[in-house]
């Protein structure tokens, strides 16, 4: 009998974790954000860019991971195009880019512009992103970084500069 007692002991105490545990999503508490590379190609119907680095891949796949991805012309400074993976593609200027994407700008920047149904996420791997720029984007010099608010906190990568080609 004392095993019986024993089972039904730990089919509880099983039980009353199972209900006493709090709502649990694992997803990454510091998230890690690094570009490592990025590259531009232009065809004749659409300018790719593709960003390679560490990010919270697996977190974007199964959460609504609030990771953005900035890509702003670097002739002026100002024009942008921003791809949030939660809510879609928007382009716009703002001066505050001139000197780049700062840290106490993130938080104010990330619900800004105008909807760009042109342009969009085209893949999302593990070590990967490729974008697809919205035809009013300009040619030319350009840099992307990669940002979240986590936690009401912004958190940056690095930003790496290169060149996006006119189309053949």
């Amino acid at each position: 009998m004392p095993k019986r007692g024993h089972a039904l002991s730990v089919l509880w105490l099983a039980t009353a974790l199972l209900f006493a545990a709090p709502d649990v999503r694992a997803i990454s508490t510091d998230p890690v954000l690094v570009l490592t590379r990025v590259v531009a190609s232009s065809g004749a119907s659409a300018r790719v860019v593709r960003l390679e680095g560490t990010f919270p891949s697996e977190d974007l796949v199964q959460f609504p991971f609030a990771m953005q991805i900035l890509v702003r012309e670097t002739g002026t400074g100002t024009g942008y195009v921003r791809y949030d993976l939660s809510t879609g593609v928007f382009t716009g200027s703002a001066p505050e880019l001139a000197d780049g994407l700062q840290f106490d700008e993130a938080i104010g920047f990330s619900t800004q512009g105008d909807p760009a149904p042109d342009g969009e996420l085209v893949l999302l791997a593990r070590d990967r992103i490729e974008l697809s720029l919205p035809a009013a984007f300009p040619d030319g010099p350009a840099e992307a970084v990669l940002f979240t608010i986590h936690e009401g906190s912004p958190i940056l990568s690095n930003a790496i500069a290169f060149v996006i080609e006119a189309a053949p």
